[in-house]
């Protein structure tokens, strides 16, 4: 007897997922959001990377030095498994391997809005990511630490006025930037908020402003309410003290060696 469409799709999915990450890191938190959307069974393992063997992880992800998040998939069951890294990676797999709602991306069907999404997912890794912020806003000198912000604000600035082109509010008719449902840009986006939060706690003002980013502001707030129960979030000041710890050890290395 054929087989259905659904049966089909869920004899080639993977029969074991398991994904390595760390507490605090928003890159680790987007892949775990991404499959608890997905309504996806996997094991979590979590790493410590202050005090990691070097051994697994390296031998999971070369690439990058062994950071998380490292994704390994085994499609046969027999304990092997291909190791996927990079969230972004991660993300757009999850939504090809695992095509139940909510989708991530845009359909093939609008290839503008799918480019769209992607740019603007780099973007936003590249440019504007908490993670790639953090250290410029715990700079030495109030001035240093100030221009960061502005500099961050900028950004988001120009990612927001992306949104509202790309993703007018007017068509996609939800609180999330790709609509009712959270999609690729939500992803990212909400699972940076500790990291988001933690960096305006220690600028002293909001880094996202309702009214400067409504786009933006939505989408965390949504995404947040949408992902309580997932147990992905971190405590922004619990991460902001982590972060001050961090480079407080940092410093004095630096002094040290000086």
């Amino acid at each position: 007897m054929a087989m259905t469409t659904a049966a089909v799709a869920a004899a080639a999915q993977p029969k074991e997922v398991k994904l390595y990450g760390a507490w605090g890191s928003a890159h680790a938190a987007m892949a775990r959001n991404a499959l608890e959307l997905k309504g996806v069974r996997y094991e979590y393992v979590e790493e410590d990377l202050e005090r990691k063997s070097e051994t697994l992880l390296l031998r999971l992800n070369p690439a990058h030095a062994g950071k998380v998040p490292v994704l390994v998939v085994d499609d046969d069951g027999g304990g092997g498994g291909c190791p996927l890294a990079e969230s972004l990676v991660i993300l757009e797999y999850v939504d090809e391997v695992w095509p139940q709602a909510p989708r991530l991306l845009p359909p093939p069907s609008s290839p503008r809005a799918r480019a769209a999404a992607r740019f603007w997912a780099r973007f936003f890794h590249g440019e504007v990511s908490p993670l790639s912020r953090a250290a410029a806003v715990l700079a030495p000198t109030p001035e240093e630490r100030a221009e960061a912000v502005r500099e961050m604000k900028a950004r988001m600035a120009v990612m927001e006025a992306g949104f509202e082109r790309d993703f007018p509010s007017s068509v996609v008719g939800g609180p999330f930037v790709h609509g009712a449902t959270p999609g690729l840009l939500d992803v990212i986006l909400g699972s940076c908020a500790a990291g988001t939060r933690a960096i305006s706690a220690m600028a002293g003002e909001e880094v996202v402003e309702p009214d400067a980013l409504p786009h933006v502001h939505a989408s965390l707030a949504a995404f947040d309410e949408r992902v309580a129960g997932f147990g992905t979030s971190v405590p922004h000041e619990l991460l902001l003290a982590r972060l001050l710890e961090r480079e407080e050890r940092r410093r004095a290395a630096a002094s040290a060696s000086a």
